[in-house]
């Protein structure tokens, strides 16, 4: 993989003040393709730091659902550590390769640049100032956001005025530019999944881990030497959300009651599958034993620290191997 191309290809595509402001004219319908370009997900990292036949194991293990070996299972483990920290925006990832993946020689300058320019732009393509200013609060207050045990979008914690009137133009504005994802509450466990949604009821995500790491001041070393500290599940969460929408995967989670729930829900071939997320390897979840009671899916899968596996109809999945989950 040629990084240096890469990174020159990168573009942050569907701003949404870029699709108001730059077609004054006629939109030429049939003449181009949109193309979306993400920061890059963890199976892109691994290839830009030469790990390939780590990678080639991976996938082999879990095409047989077969455990890695203890060795390449905690330097694949080791490497999605520093894939929080640095997270996938192009430029982060070569200043980690150029420092040899030393992420104490890595220059965390550079996330903190991306959000900066990430908040200018907001100022650049959004001319009323008011409705800039609302931008950069609700992104600035995801992190927030996502601190909560309950992680569903509360308005009233941007500020103590928040209504969904004045928020709901800023929320947009940051999914449609591709800042922000959304994940969206799921009212009924039917296909097609994304027309039982309720629009009211959303988790939002940022669509880099890294910035998300930066944007909460952690410091590397704490997740590195895998310091206990509540947060970590939010990050991993965050950072799972990005595997999806990098392959195409929409966003869906499922709550049951007052306290369960599942953080996400996809559906492929074998139908609609619950995938819970764990920051370590404690893997109980009384959510997931609830929402497989109630809805008998085919299986369920859980990624973790631990390695790959099958028991009690759960996959067990590696952190570092969620990109293979279509």
């Amino acid at each position: 993989m040629n990084l240096t191309n890469h990174i020159k290809s990168y573009v942050q595509v569907a701003y949404y003040g870029v699709k108001i402001n730059r077609f004054n004219s006629s939109f030429p319908v049939g003449k181009v393709r949109m193309e979306y370009m993400y920061p890059m997900n963890f199976e892109e990292f691994l290839l830009a730091a030469g790990k390939d036949i780590l990678l080639k194991n991976i996938k082999e293990c879990y095409s047989k659902m077969e455990p890695m070996p203890s060795f390449a299972h905690e330097q694949a483990l080791t490497l999605y550590k520093q894939y929080l920290c640095v997270g996938g925006m192009p430029e982060s990832v070569n200043n980690f390769i150029e420092n040899n993946l030393d992420i104490l020689k890595y220059d965390s300058n550079i996330i903190t640049n991306i959000i900066e320019m990430y908040i200018a732009d907001m100022k650049k393509y959004v001319k009323n100032n008011i409705e800039s200013i609302k931008i950069e609060k609700v992104y600035k207050n995801i992190s927030s956001q996502l601190a909560k045990d309950k992680k569903t979008f509360k308005y009233n914690l941007i500020d103590q005025e928040g209504r969904k009137r004045k928020y709901e133009t800023p929320i947009e504005w940051l999914v449609s530019s591709g800042m922000v994802l959304a994940s969206y509450k799921i009212k009924k466990t039917e296909i097609p999944l994304k027309v039982y949604i309720d629009e009211d009821m959303f988790k939002l995500y940022l669509s880099d881990v890294g910035l998300l790491t930066s944007i909460s001041e952690i410091n590397y070393p704490d997740i590195m030497l895998e310091r206990p500290f509540e947060f970590k599940g939010a990050i991993t969460e965050n950072y799972i959300a990005q595997e999806f929408i990098s392959n195409d995967t929409s966003l869906y989670y499922w709550t049951y009651g007052r306290n369960a729930e599942v953080d996400f829900l996809i559906y492929n071939d074998d139908g609609i599958i619950p995938v819970e997320v764990k920051s370590g390897n404690n893997v109980k979840s009384t959510s997931l034993n609830i929402y497989m009671k109630e809805n008998k899916p085919k299986y369920a899968i859980r990624i973790s620290t631990k390695n790959f596996g099958f028991e009690n109809n759960i996959k067990s999945i590696p952190l570092y191997a969620a990109f293979l989950i279509k």
